[in-house]
C-alpha cells in the first residue's frame, strides 16, 4: 500500500513531464468481452497525450473504451464487427483526427516494429510502471490467438509497449493485456466475440514482459497484422 502510495506521488509530481498514464499502476480488465479493440485503442489515444482526448485515470479509459465501442457498434449496424467497422467507429470517435492503420507484417519483424514505435529495446532500460510515459514514445496493438494459459478464439487485441532486441527464442515482449480470464469464470469464453453476451468486467488486466513463446500472435495468409494510430 504503501509502495502504491510513493509511485502514485512520484507520477503526480512527474505526470506533466512524463504524461504517464495513472491507469498503468494498476490497470482494469476491459468492459466486457467484446471490447478488446476499443480498449486497446483507448490505451493508444493515451498515448498521444492530447488534451483533446485525455485518458489517465481507469475512469477515463473506461470512458473512452466504452465511447470507442458504441461508434464501433453503430457503424457495424446489426452486422458482424470487421476491420472495416473499427476504423469507421475510432475515426468517428476521433471526429478524423487520428486514423487507425492495419498492417501485416512478418512476424519475426514484429520486435523491430515495436521497438522503433516504442523507442524501448530493452528489458533492463524499462523504468517502474508509474515512469514508462518517460521512455514509451508510442503503442502498436496485434492480435493473439494466445497469451500465456488464455486462449482467445478468432483473436484478442491487446496493446505492446516495448520488444527487446534481436528477434530470438528469448524474446520478450511489453504487453498491457486487458483480456486476463478472471478465475472460476467460463474459461470456453472468447474475448472479441461478438456472439458472447456482453457481462460487466469479466476479465483482469495484466502489465508485464512476456515471453515470446507465450504469444502466439493471429495471423492472416501468414503475416501479422499490426494496428497503429497516427
Amino acid at each position: 500500500m504503501l509502495r502504491r502510495g510513493i509511485a502514485a506521488l512520484l507520477l503526480s509530481c512527474a505526470a506533466e513531464a512524463n504524461a504517464t498514464p495513472e491507469f498503468l499502476l494498476e490497470p482494469s480488465g476491459q468492459a466486457t468481452g467484446s471490447s478488446c479493440q476499443s480498449y486497446a485503442l483507448a490505451v493508444a489515444l493515451a498515448f498521444k497525450r492530447d488534451a483533446a482526448f485525455p485518458v489517465q485515470t481507469a475512469s477515463d479509459l473506461r470512458k473512452v473504451e466504452t465511447g470507442i465501442r458504441s461508434k464501433i457498434k453503430q457503424a457495424a449496424g446489426s452486422a458482424d464487427v470487421t476491420h472495416v467497422h473499427v476504423k469507421a467507429g475510432f475515426d468517428a470517435y476521433t471526429s478524423g483526427r487520428y486514423k487507425l492503420t492495419i498492417k501485416p507484417g512478418e512476424l519475426a519483424a514484429v520486435g523491430n516494429a515495436v521497438a522503433a514505435r516504442s523507442g524501448v529495446s530493452s528489458e533492463q532500460a524499462t523504468p517502474p510502471t508509474f515512469l514508462l510515459g518517460a521512455v514509451v514514445k508510442d503503442v502498436l496493438l496485434a492480435s493473439a490467438t494466445r497469451i500465456g494459459k488464455d486462449s482467445y478464439g478468432g483473436g484478442h487485441i491487446f496493446t505492446i509497449l516495448g520488444a527487446t532486441l534481436p528477434a530470438n527464442s528469448s524474446q520478450k515482449f511489453l504487453i498491457l493485456n486487458s483480456g486476463v480470464k478472471v478465475k472460476g469464470e467460463n474459461t470456453a469464453r472468447k474475448a472479441c466475440s461478438d456472439g458472447v453476451p456482453d457481462k460487466l468486467d469479466p476479465y483482469v488486466a495484466m502489465l508485464g514482459w512476456t515471453k515470446s513463446v507465450d504469444i502466439e500472435f493471429k495471423q492472416a495468409s501468414g503475416k501479422v497484422l499490426l494496428w497503429t494510430i497516427d
